[in-house]
């Protein structure tokens, strides 16, 4: 299981990691243009590998159906709402709401995997979420105004987040990662080709710099390929209420990203925020029981 921690934890670093090389490459490429182009490389690097037989191992009717709702729910869905919402609220509010996925993740393993949630599973829940707020919010000034509409908005995009969690530790049992991972970059390129065509169309592909589509190579490779080949590899051996905790990460990185990259200000926030969810993975995961339908499969999972 320590593999599969570190599989989770390096994909989360990633994810974060890059949310402050997406600012980079969204000064010069429309947002639409840029999530399909991001998909496109990624299901382009992907595709040989599923000309191998083990690779589509599992992959039927049923798989396809599941990774088109991974896409439409943690790749479209939870773009479009997080990006209209926080135009419509304020950064504390949106903080705040997005402060609470790793609850909203275990809530519905609860709910729908039927995951039980230990006390000190209960407790790790809470120090993460209070770390990620804590990142979120601690000297980070108030602009723009709450918005009832904004907040329904980051909220839905919490339970697109929590949606592909929960979705991709189902299929993560049956389904190898290579082939999830290749199935819901191509099913994001699909649901936002509509949206790109006008903007690329539309867009002078002269005007980025070498350097910003090296950036957006860097993007696809890292966030659409390695970062799901090692959620999916994670998942496949970790309940979804302690994989919800690795979602922590995600601010973590993008905070030191944002610091070493951007030169933002490393505040009181950003250290306490990461203490505590530092301490929200190492007691969450130190209990953590593999549930019985993956460790029948830890041995096929190589």
């Amino acid at each position: 299981m320590p593999f599969a921690f570190a599989c989770l934890a390096l994909s989360m670093l990633l994810v974060g990691g890059n949310i402050a090389i997406g600012k980079l490459i969204l000064a010069e490429v429309p947002i639409y243009l840029f999530a399909a182009l991001r998909f496109l490389i990624a299901s382009l690097v992907l595709l040989p590998g599923m000309f191998l037989r083990d690779a589509r191992r599992g992959l039927d009717r049923r798989a396809c159906g599941g990774l088109f709702l991974q896409a439409f729910f943690g790749c479209f869905l939870f773009s479009l709402c997080m990006l209209h919402g926080v135009l419509l609220t304020s950064a504390t509010s949106a903080g705040i709401i997005t402060s609470a996925t790793p609850s909203v993740i275990a809530l519905l393993a609860w709910l729908w995997l039927r995951e039980r949630i230990s006390a000190a599973q209960l407790l790790a829940i809470v120090l993460a979420v209070s770390g990620i707020a804590a990142l979120n919010l601690l000297e980070r000034p108030e602009t723009g105004s709450g918005s009832v509409a904004g907040n329904l908005l980051v909220l839905g995009a919490v339970l697109a987040e929590a949606l592909f969690a929960v979705f991709s530790r189902r299929l993560s049992l049956s389904v190898r990662p290579w082939a999830m991972a290749f199935g819901v970059n191509l099913a994001g390129l699909l649901l936002f080709l509509p949206l790109a065509v006008p903007q690329a169309l539309a867009f002078d592909w002269r005007l980025p710099s070498a350097a910003t589509w090296v950036w957006l190579l860097f993007y696809a490779l890292s966030a659409s390929v390695l970062s799901f080949l090692l959620w999916y590899r994670g998942i496949s051996q970790v309940p979804a209420n302690v994989a919800g905790l690795f979602t922590g990460l995600m601010p973590v990185s993008s905070a030191l990203v944002g610091v070493l990259l951007l030169g933002e200000h490393f505040s009181v926030g950003h250290a306490l925020g990461m203490l505590l969810v530092l301490a929200a993975l190492g007691l969450g995961t130190r209990r953590a029981e593999l549930p019985p339908v993956a460790a029948a499969r830890t041995g096929t999972a190589k």
